[in-house]
């Protein structure tokens, strides 16, 4: 994830108009995919994620006061982004059952849509930098056998080329595939909020090192515990994070904050 601290800085201190320029321009790409991630199954024309990610900017512009810590700029723009996002469909919503619209329950909407294995492996062929990144990142949290199934996958291998390589089937293969991304699907909408609801600061340390893909042992060496322990953390939270991803896809924070509380 780009993150440029100096820039940041620059622009909350300032208010420069050219800084804040030079911020949308460096900044939009990431949001707009955060954005456009969060609502690829909700088929409203209505809902435009263009104009979700500039009122993010716009937010931005005019909350800089507020904003404490420069280096966490990027992280407040893809909360507020999440916000918006979710109140935008949420009334997009409401308004379609007021006027008797069902426009996620319409057969032929579903019937357009391609199995979701296969619409997300065919988007990661042609992954921007943001992309690669959480794909990195999301790979950091599965097993040695999955993490290899799911970097074929994302490498734009098929099913049926997959199960040759490793000596298995296209069906359990795929099965497999569906499985994961039913769990690391909400997760990667939510990856940096996931880490910032953490209570314990030195989890989010950990985990924020883990996901940049630091080894096990430079996380202890710079954290100041025992490769054991951050171990035992890593996967307590990786738990926690499945878990809730398959209690509540569309809303894990809120089950991780439910469950915290």
């Amino acid at each position: 994830m780009v993150n440029d601290a100096r820039l940041n800085r620059q622009f909350l201190e300032t208010g420069d108009i050219d800084a804040f320029t030079r911020l949308f321009k460096k900044y939009y790409p990431t949001v707009y995919t955060y954005v456009d991630r969060m609502m690829q199954d909700h088929t409203d024309p209505a809902v435009d994620a263009d104009d979700i990610t500039s009122e993010t900017f716009t937010k931005a512009f005019d909350k800089r006061k507020e904003i404490q810590e420069p280096e966490k700029l990027l992280r407040w723009l893809l909360k507020t982004a999440k916000n918006l996002t979710i109140d935008t469909i949420r009334k997009s919503r409401q308004q379609a059952k007021y006027l008797s619209i069902e426009p996620l329950g319409d057969p032929s909407v579903r019937e357009r849509k391609a199995p979701f294995a296969s619409s997300l492996a065919e988007r990661y062929i042609d992954q921007t930098e943001t992309d690669q990144h959480l794909g990195h990142q999301l790979c950091c949290l599965l097993s040695d056998k999955d993490r290899e199934i799911v970097e074929f996958m994302l490498d734009g291998l098929s099913p049926r080329e997959i199960a040759e390589k490793i000596d298995s089937t296209p069906g359990a293969i795929q099965k497999r595939w569906e499985r994961l991304t039913a769990w690391l699907r909400p997760i990667g909408l939510h990856l940096d909020a996931l880490v910032d609801c953490l209570p314990e600061e030195d989890n989010r340390k950990i985990m924020e090192r883990y996901l940049d893909g630091q080894s096990l042992s430079e996380i202890a060496k710079a954290i100041g515990i025992s490769v054991a322990t951050v171990e035992e953390r890593v996967k307590c939270v990786i738990t926690q994070w499945k878990k809730a991803a398959r209690q509540n896809p569309m809303d894990p924070i809120s089950t991780m904050i439910n469950v915290m509380e």
